[in-house]
């Protein structure tokens, strides 16, 4: 602590970089745990719920095709099976098509079963089942429109051909999907004339150590069918969707390494002109009995505190900033509940400190490397 006041100084010894230095640091480190918080959102979204017991069927033509309603009951019939939920997307979408989210037709009788995360007030989810035309409604995306309880809406077709006209009867609550509205089968079914045909067959599986058995058995046992079915954890069927966009992890993790790489660089420069200008001061160090070892120590401090500084404005401020920006609305639904996450936070900190250690080790060694003589001498 006790040469905290001379690395203080030179820290600031030119004020217009030591600010710009940091603003590029706090810049860049934004953008990188902006990236990497998003990639952590979809995570987060392929591990949704408690899914560990859970299979979804889907066909196995594409998830575009339907499958008929009788497999559901081969389905129930296959040992370790403890229910089975016939799920629809619908992709409508309310009022303007700006204003998208995910929207299912679910066969009410067994959601609560199927999917015991998501958390209803039980009166509210028995008015739910009464209304034929009731609809349940994640609290994220109540909050987005300002809807609340006993609200009439009517959605736009975009897939089918009418418009879900609904009752909003119940509120759900979800660590992650938050922002969804389901509504009855029968009403779906009614709409389209008892098509008798679901998109998807969700699955609660009694003995999770037995889900990947399962899944094989259902698919042998409709393979020479002319509905032949794909079985998969929840997790691979949400990463699905995401896999649809391609491979945004590596183009997302490809862009912060980029612009880790950058920032090194940058950095670099700015502290080899800094190292640079203080060849005559580390000789005068040296001179007066300061060690080699101690005058890289110094500068090097002085270098990740820079860097340091600048990410740590970068993601305080990004979180900041996301607590208030409704990232919700201005990604139509996709990021709900967005924000720079404390293990993202740790990760770019650790980065900035790099960043420090990589761009400032060799000025400066470089600068200490010279000898006493040499140093007083030269001019800068």
């Amino acid at each position: 602590m006790k040469y905290f006041k001379l690395i203080r100084r030179n820290l600031f010894r030119n004020k217009m970089r030591a600010v710009m230095t940091t603003l590029l640091m706090a810049v860049i480190f934004f953008f990188v745990a902006t990236l990497l918080s998003i990639l952590e959102s979809f995570d987060r979204f392929s591990d949704a719920g408690k899914g560990a017991n859970r299979l979804v069927v889907q066909s196995a033509i594409s998830l575009a095709n339907v499958l008929p309603f009788a497999h559901e009951a081969k389905l129930r019939q296959i040992p370790g099976v403890a229910d089975v939920c016939k799920v629809q997307w619908i992709g409508a979408y309310y009022k303007e098509k700006s204003n998208f989210f995910a929207n299912f037709a679910i066969d009410h009788d067994h959601m609560a079963t199927v999917f015991d995360d998501y958390k209803v007030d039980p009166k509210q989810f028995e008015d739910f089942k009464a209304d034929r035309r009731g609809a349940l409604v994640g609290a994220g995306l109540m909050k987005r429109f300002g809807w609340k309880i006993g609200d009439r809406i009517t959605l736009s077709r975009q897939i089918f051909s009418y418009d879900p006209e609904l009752t909003i009867r119940g509120v759900y609550t979800h660590p992650v999907n938050d922002a969804a509205l389901y509504f009855h089968m029968d009403y779906h079914q009614q709409s389209m004339n008892n098509f008798a045909l679901v998109g998807t067959f969700w699955l609660k599986i009694t003995d999770p150590a037995k889900m990947a058995a399962i899944s094989q058995q259902i698919d042998a046992m409709f393979k020479n069918s002319q509905d032949p079915t794909e079985t998969v954890t929840e997790k691979a069927f949400q990463s699905s969707f995401l896999a649809m966009m391609g491979n945004i992890k590596l183009l997302f993790t490809s862009i912060c390494s980029c612009a880790i790489f950058m920032v090194v660089l940058l950095a670099g420069i700015t502290m080899s002109m800094s190292a640079r200008e203080r060849v005559t001061e580390v000789a005068v160090l040296k001179a007066i009995g300061f060690g080699r070892r101690l005058v890289m120590s110094l500068m090097l401090v002085e270098f990740i505190l820079l860097t340091l500084f600048g990410g740590l404005v970068g993601v305080i401020g990004g979180r900041l900033i996301f607590s208030v920006v409704p990232m919700d609305k201005l990604t139509q639904g996709f990021l709900m509940g967005f924000e720079i996450f404390p293990g993202v936070m740790a990760i770019c900190i650790a980065l900035a400190a790099l960043v420090g250690v990589l761009a400032g080790g060799w000025p400066a060694s470089t600068a200490t490397r010279m000898s006493v003589v040499d140093g007083l001498r030269r001019v800068v």
